[in-house]
């Protein structure tokens, strides 16, 4: 992506957080309330004033600013109410899509198709030039899974039709062939909530328990050197047993505790899948769209075959998926579904992709980053028995407490202070700011880290 110009001060955001109540205030809980009458509304950590809301910071509706660092779990891009997605608001550039939502595989309007080939084209990662769009990061997660699945069925297949046996089969779930396949994924790893994404998620218990789940198998995800040579022996072990279709690992596990491998590692891995006929699919759903100080965070492996899926959603504001061509069912149909993603989100896209361009915004979150984690590992040298392990790529960054119950402690009095932070793993504090994100908010971030980690 072009680094584009240096980036302009937000305009009209509030010079720092400012609390007038704790939070959760009494309107928050006066909404909750009323809200959890007719949904669960235990998760909400407050009720955010919408309108109020500006850049880096969040406004709740008991009139407390926070600077928010949590970013909706990763899935703000340019900060609350840039002025540029509200002039197009006010002069209809989205009015085609304003009116009623398509069914996008039917009937399309003639813009969409000037979205794929524009901004949907000009983000695609190397080598993926096929793009197909959904709604959520899991549902492009389990059209990953379903490519894979049907390219591996059909490298056997070869020109093959179905048979009389396979249609008659498939529809009392007894498939031969197909129902022996898996998805290798790795300890940690959070691919989504559908069952087949859930199936490949390793991260928390919480998000399992009670649910069938596929026998697929799992790798270790390596933290160091040693660890890496021996997670590519296992995986190599899974491979060599067969019927593996797909491996789907993230470039950095934001749910499993932020926790990086080297770029040697993952050219290991796509060497492996290579050798094996295995589809590598690479999960950007959180670190896609510039927050690790690339456009793509695969960028950073170098890789000489790119991945053949990269999954995304979150800053992107709807789900979706770039295959490489030999990805794509033969036939139509097969990856499908009545919406095909959201129009007005992707409308929505192509202007906060217009501002990343114009505004070099990649390139600055790589230099926010590097002040971040400037900051963070002077934090752990100041108070060693607080935080430890600052790391990151980016503005995608995290610190470890001594353990859960710390760490979340830390979190609700960063809260009570003014700053909206999140936790990752079981013991990591984890940073997920807008690409807006800048100097300023890096000093306002480590002045409440080290007075929380003060008493």
């Amino acid at each position: 992506m072009a680094a584009g110009a240096a980036m302009i001060p937000f305009p009209g955001e509030p010079p720092r957080a400012a609390m007038k109540t704790s939070v959760p205030g009494p309107r928050t809980e006066a909404l909750r309330a009323r809200h959890h009458a007719v949904q669960d509304a235990r998760t909400v950590h407050y009720y955010q004033d919408s309108r109020r809301s500006i850049g880096n910071y969040a406004v709740d509706v008991d009139g407390n600013t926070l600077l928010d660092v949590y970013g909706h779990i990763a899935c703000v891009p340019i900060g609350y109410n840039h002025p540029d997605l509200l002039a197009a608001w006010k002069n209809g550039r989205f009015d085609w899509v304003m009116g009623w939502r398509p069914a996008l595989g039917v009937a399309p309007p003639p813009e969409w198709v000037d979205l794929m080939e524009g901004a949907f084209s000009r983000c695609a990662p190397a080598g993926l030039p096929a793009v197909m769009t959904v709604t959520t990061g899991a549902e492009a997660v389990e059209n990953a899974l379903k490519a894979a699945f049907a390219w591996k069925m059909g490298r056997r297949r070869g020109a093959a039709a179905w048979t009389a046996a396979d249609l008659r089969d498939v529809l009392v779930n007894q498939q031969s062939g197909p129902n022996d396949l898996k998805i290798l994924s790795f300890e940690g790893g959070f691919h989504g909530r559908t069952l087949g994404a859930l199936s490949a998620t390793r991260s928390k218990p919480i998000h399992k328990l009670d649910f069938p789940a596929f026998d697929w198998p799992v790798a270790p995800f390596p933290t160091s050197p040693e660890g890496e040579a021996r997670a590519l022996e296992i995986v190599e072990l899974i491979f060599r047993a067969g019927d593996v279709a797909g491996c789907i690992i993230e470039p950095i596990q934001g749910e499993g505790g932020d926790r990086h491998a080297s770029p040697a590692f993952f050219r290991g891995l796509r060497q492996l899948c290579l050798d094996h006929e295995v589809a590598f699919v690479a999960d950007e759903v959180q670190t896609g769209c510039g927050a690790t100080g690339r456009f793509w965070a695969h960028e950073a492996w170098s890789l000489d075959v790119p991945p053949d899926v990269v999954t995304w959603s979150k800053k992107f504001q709807l789900g979706g998926l770039h295959l490489r061509t030999e990805m794509l069912p033969r036939e139509p149909w097969r990856l499908f579904n009545t919406f095909l993603g959201d129009p007005l989100r992707a409308a929505q896209f192509e202007v906060i992709l217009e501002v990343m361009e114009r505004d070099g915004l990649v390139a600055h979150t790589a230099r926010t980053g590097e002040r971040l984690l400037a900051a963070l590992t002077a934090l752990q040298e100041r108070f060693p028995a607080v935080y430890s392990g600052a790391r990151g790529a980016g503005t995608f960054a995290a610190i470890d407490a001594p353990d859960g119950a710390t760490r979340d402690r830390l979190v609700d009095r960063l809260r009570q202070r003014g700053v909206e932070a999140g936790g990752s793993g079981d013991r990591a504090i984890r940073f997920r700011p807008a690409l807006v994100f800048a100097d300023r908010h890096v000093e306002e971030l480590a002045e409440a880290l080290a007075a929380v980690a003060a008493g």
